[in-house]
């Protein structure tokens, strides 16, 4: 199964499941201030019950490849802004993949209301795969608005966590393999798809003008 490469752009975050309850928060790293700093606002992102082993763990990576103490501090803060903003975007999923997904996804400037979709699309479902998928994509440059949508109509017409993450690992390969533009591979792939999948309704219909269905991958003109 290749679930795992889909959501390659947020592995660290997911991969570290909880550091906090496997080791202390305390960040120790670089010189005296960053590491206070760092543990201080790893301890206010753990006292909103926000996944504060996320920071720890980029933190550590950090000082691993010899980050400059103010980036360190400086990333700290950004993410711990993220997670915020990411709790509030997919409640009710509460999950630290989940959250780590939205956060990866919000450090790629993608809109918080496309988060908001994904969300209500599979609100009593792990949402981490579809956002690594969001993530991916919009990482090989399709746009977010069109990523969202691709995204949020697989889930809304019932594929699988295992067809979501092909999806974004057969565009990942038509563009850094087969030379294809990001969007044009994002939307055959999804059109692929669309035999095996539930019907849109009219309103939810996104599908590009001039884009038709094809079970293969892209064709080059």
């Amino acid at each position: 199964m290749r679930l795992s490469r889909c959501a390659g752009l947020i592995a660290i975050s997911i991969t570290v499941r909880s550091v906090g309850a496997q080791d202390s928060l305390r960040f120790v790293g670089g010189d005296a201030t960053t590491s206070r700093e760092v543990s201080q606002i790893i301890d206010a992102v753990a006292a909103q019950g926000l996944p504060a082993g996320l920071i720890l763990s980029k933190a550590r990576f950090a000082v691993a490849v010899h980050t400059p103490g103010p980036k360190i501090v400086e990333t700290a803060k950004a993410m711990a802004a993220r997670l915020v903003i990411a709790k509030r975007a997919i409640d009710p999923h509460i999950r630290e993949s989940d959250l780590a997904g939205a956060e990866a996804a919000l450090s790629y400037d993608v809109p918080v209301d496309i988060l908001r979709r994904i969300s209500s699309a599979r609100p009593k479902e792990p949402i981490a795969v579809p956002l690594g998928v969001l993530t991916q994509l919009v990482a090989d440059r399709v746009p977010a608005k069109r990523a969202g949508e691709i995204v949020t109509d697989l889930l809304r017409r019932g594929a699988t966590m295992t067809q979501i993450a092909d999806l974004g690992n057969n565009v990942d390969a038509d563009v850094k393999i087969g030379g294809y533009r990001a969007v044009d591979a994002a939307n055959m792939r999804y059109n692929g798809l669309g035999p095996h999948l539930a019907p849109l309704s009219a309103a939810g219909t996104t599908t590009e003008p001039g884009i038709t269905s094809t079970a293969g991958g892209p064709k080059k003109p």
